[in-house]
């Protein structure tokens, strides 16, 4: 089967809601590499990046700017101005350009070398420790913050393991930023996550559920965390310096708030639908 071949001015790469926002304010195209979501419980000037993420990918996908969708298994810089990309499905797309963006440097190989490769990396983090409360006293409480980068925040969020809808049944996912040496410390495992996660619950009055009256005073049974998962995610890609072609972006979703799209299809058939 023969190769697709691509010819474009400027390319995006990566699959976070930055490299999302600029293909749909600068009217490029992007391939993204990696699905990289945002967690449920990001948010920009009150609204859910997920959501955001969610729906620029389908508007983009739209107009003909998401070049592969989620079918990219691994991206490849061949010389100064094309990328090979292979897919899931056995073929290879071919993409040739002036001027490419990397947003994310996943599952890519030919970039140049990384500066971190050369000085000691101090980058962070994001790790999300995933829990289950039971038994569990029903509560109002949605998020609290601590300040520390270890157990920074706590969010509470409906269980799903129940069926129909029980918004004063909650689990829990407490958030922390760690770095790669904390990461291999067993002081910052997710077993002191929940021991720290089950301590400030305690502190706010987080118990058990009722286990009826002693000396005419209620007790309860001992709350009990349980962790499902750990979830370990990079906050940013590599450090690098552009080289000629290749330009590496930096900008959190939010530096692209003022950005204006510019008039092209995709802001067209957002006006139309309201999609964003």
């Amino acid at each position: 089967m023969r190769d697709h071949i691509y010819s474009f001015d400027e390319v995006a790469v990566g699959g976070n809601l930055s490299s999302l926002i600029y293909s749909y304010t600068h009217n490029i195209p992007v391939v993204i590499n990696d699905l990289n979501l945002p967690h449920r419980f990001e948010t920009m000037k009150a609204h859910s990046k997920l959501e955001l993420w969610k729906k620029l990918y389908f508007l983009l996908s739209l107009s003909g700017l998401n070049l592969l969708g989620d079918k990219t298994q691994h991206t490849r810089i061949k010389d100064e101005n094309t990328l090979s990309v292979s897919t899931t499905n056995s073929r290879l797309v071919r993409i040739n350009f002036d001027k490419l963006i990397v947003f994310d440097d996943e599952k890519i190989s030919g970039l140049p070398l990384s500066v971190e490769e050369l000085y000691q990396s101090s980058s962070k983090f994001l790790i999300l420790d995933w829990m289950i409360a039971r038994p569990c006293m029903e509560h109002d409480f949605v998020h609290f913050h601590t300040g520390d980068e270890f157990v920074k925040d706590i969010h509470f969020y409906p269980t799903e393991r129940m069926t129909g809808i029980h918004p004063r049944k909650k689990d829990v996912v407490a958030i922390s930023y760690l770095t790669e040496e904390q990461l291999q410390d067993f002081e910052y495992s997710d077993t002191y996550a929940r021991f720290k996660t089950t301590k400030i619950m305690g502190e706010h009055g987080i118990t058990g559920r009722k286990n009826g009256y002693a000396n005419g005073k209620q007790i309860h049974y001992a709350l009990k965390l349980e962790v499902t998962h750990r979830e370990v995610r990079k906050q940013r890609m590599g450090l690098y310096n552009n080289v000629k072609n290749i330009e590496f972006n930096y900008s959190a979703p939010e530096d692209f708030l003022n950005k204006q799209a510019c008039k092209s299809y995709q802001s067209k058939l957002n006006e139309f639908f309201k999609i964003i």
